[in-house]
């Protein structure tokens, strides 16, 4: 039985800032570990077009995959 948990949070305050809303609609939605990456050397998930609501869960399993613990994913404008 694996003991290890995930929390998943996400944050979406630089899409906030930069679009004056909530995320929301259908397209490719980016997701980092870091508030603002360095798109060439931090890693970005990229979603296929989808929903944010779908985005969210499929960054959900990719994270899942690879990571335990506390993780903040902050989606980008």
């Amino acid at each position: 039985m694996n003991s290890t948990t995930l929390t998943i949070e996400f944050d979406a305050i630089e899409y906030r800032i930069n679009h004056g809303a909530e995320p929301r609609g259908r397209g490719s939605w980016a997701f980092s570990f870091k508030r603002e990456p360095d798109v060439q050397r931090d890693e970005v998930l990229w979603s296929p077009s989808m929903t944010y609501g779908e985005a969210k869960k499929w960054a959900r399993q990719q994270v899942k995959e690879r990571c335990s613990g506390y993780v903040t994913l902050y989606a980008q404008p």
